[in-house]
């Protein structure tokens, strides 16, 4: 008599081998037993014969699909699980892992003033009291929240720099590289999988190899990995992996190249190299793999289009320059010699901004936004930039849908959504953020695999499961298996699809029957959430 029994799904193991159609039990947290339908023999060869059991609940998954629980290989809901730790923007897309902490961000430690002040951006926005300052006591709050899914916490290179020297262009001493080792060591030390780091963003753009090599090596002599959002994305694309390889080499740490892209039409052509590079590299020992969200738009913050010597110093140094008559025309300067074309411009779209007065401009273009203030498109950018204090998110289309495809397909590649959870009611439906919050898995199994055939349903399902959770060392998860946890998914194949826009994102993908989290049932049947079943998961654990 097992806790549930799911009868007659289609079982897609999350390994890549060919689906079939089995019952499952589960007891407690794990499954238990998998037996062929209907006979209670188990559907691979050597398996004991077994007459199939009953259950306390029993489901009938006839036409179903059972896969593993998805695992979001990049996520950025630091903040928001302590928001709201229902997290159902990633739960009701099939989400019972995330990966925390990327792009060199973490919310811990916390050992600046400048730090203190991005802090009080999110208590500003969501009226949440943010209090801690280690690693530990970060943990300790988002354990004490009862997340709805499994946590996997990474610790950010850009956090870190800002904690021991914060946000200025120096080289470090040797007392803040030693101030930076320890802060990285204690968060290994209480489970973190790894550190981070997004060299597109101050402080860390400031930062040479060698610094990283060195942060790196602590890490890999841990067994934790370093992911990074590499320097240049478009532009400076080779030079940027070229970078970001070595340092791993030279570390001798796994490498996670995060939300591998080729950005802006003059860029595309430089796939092949870059998967060349990839490759090779992995064929000389480095455990290089990358991660993708299934999109051709990117959202970043509106102040990463200025250069790297503007935004040392924080937002309020920022708003300073800004403000400034010479600098300002050094920026604008700068600004339309960099991004000269007008499409540019246009194919920026404002998501979030943080002042109440200014909300109508959310959805907005930049050119839009120009218009109506009368102004340039780069002026208006500078203007919004001061008037919300930097606090600008964007959502930026400039990449090639052949491509995309390309990466989604190469062996190497996992599925990350690259966005924090949301919700369609309560605090954090706010702004217009990107549809990936709400759909990026939906989409995978829709468009990627079930319409265009870009991958197999199971090879899909091996990039959002078992792919992932090898690389972070979840040797219970991400598996259809005996013994396995009991992270799972229910979906109907012909009914699951992405229905979030750009416009209007807050929207869940019809099609998902039922989640469960550690062996507990979140969403159930009849679509009604049961909240705070996950984890914090440790690294070792």
């Amino acid at each position: 008599m097992y806790d549930l029994l799911i009868r007659q799904a289609q079982i897609v193991d999350g390994i890549g081998q060919p689906s079939y159609v089995a019952d499952i039990g589960i007891a407690g947290e794990r499954i238990a037993w998998i037996g062929a339908a209907d006979t209670g023999r188990a559907p691979k060869e050597g398996s004991a014969t077994r007459r199939a059991p009953n259950g306390k609940r029993i489901i009938d998954a006839k036409g179903l699909v059972l896969a593993p629980g998805f695992v979001d290989m990049h996520s950025h809901s630091d903040y928001t699980l302590l928001i709201d730790n229902r997290a159902e923007s990633k739960l009701r897309q099939g989400v019972t892992t995330e990966v925390v902490g990327n792009c060199g961000y973490s919310a811990a430690p916390v050992y600046s003033p400048l730090l203190e002040e991005r802090r009080s951006e999110y208590e500003g926005l969501y009226g949440l009291r943010l209090d801690w300052r280690t690693f530990p006591e970060y943990l300790e709050r988002v354990e004490a929240s009862s997340p709805s899914i499994n946590a996997v916490f990474l610790v950010g290179h850009n956090t870190i720099r800002a904690s021991a020297m914060g946000f200025g262009d120096l080289p470090p001493s040797r007392e803040h590289m030693t101030r930076m080792e320890s802060l990285v060591d204690e968060a290994l030390d209480c489970g973190a999988f790894g550190l981070s780091t997004g060299l597109f963003y101050a402080p860390a753009c400031f930062a040479r190899k060698e610094e990283l090599i060195q942060l790196a090596k602590r890490v890999s002599r841990r067994g934790g990995i370093l992911t990074s959002h590499i320097r240049s994305e478009g532009k400076y694309l080779i030079e940027a992996l070229e970078e970001i390889l070595a340092i791993a080499k030279g570390a001798e740490v796994p490498l996670e190249i995060s939300h591998l892209k080729t950005f802006g039409r003059e860029n595309w052509r430089k796939l092949d190299q870059a998967l060349e590079m990839i490759e090779s590299a992995r064929h000389q020992g480095l455990e290089v793999t990358f991660d993708r969200y299934p999109y051709l738009a990117a959202s970043t913050s509106l102040q990463s289009l200025l250069p790297d010597w503007a935004q040392a110093g924080g937002p309020r140094a920022i708003v300073h320059r800004i403000m400034d008559p010479s600098t300002r025309r050094k920026l604008v300067h700068y600004l339309l010699t960099e991004y000269r074309d007008e499409d540019y411009w246009a194919s920026i779209f404002i998501s979030l901004v943080a002042d109440d007065a200014h909300k109508e401009w959310e959805g907005l273009n930049l050119t839009q936004l120009a218009q109506i203030q009368g102004t340039s498109s780069a002026e208006a950018a500078l203007d919004l930039l001061v008037q919300e204090r930097t606090q600008v998110e964007i959502v930026q289309f400039a990449m090639s849908e052949e491509n995309l495809a390309r990466i989604i397909r190469h062996p190497l590649a996992m599925i990350g959504s690259d966005s924090s959870s949301r919700s369609a009611d309560g605090p954090l439906r706010i702004g217009k953020p990107h549809p990936r919050a709400f759909g990026t898995f939906a989409r995978v199994i829709r468009e990627f695999c079930l319409d265009k055939r870009i991958l197999s349903l199971e090879e899909g399902v091996r990039k959002m499961t078992a792919l992932p959770c090898q690389k972070l060392g979840l040797k219970d998860r991400g598996q259809i298996r005996e013994g396995m946890i009991a992270d799972l998914l229910l979906f109907d194949p012909e009914s699951i699809f992405d229905q979030a826009t750009y416009q209007n994102p807050f929207q869940y993908p019809p099609g998902i029957r039922l989640v469960m989290v550690n062996g507990r049932i979140c969403i159930e049947e009849d679509s009604s959430l049961r909240p705070g079943q996950g984890k914090i998961l440790l690294r070792g654990q």
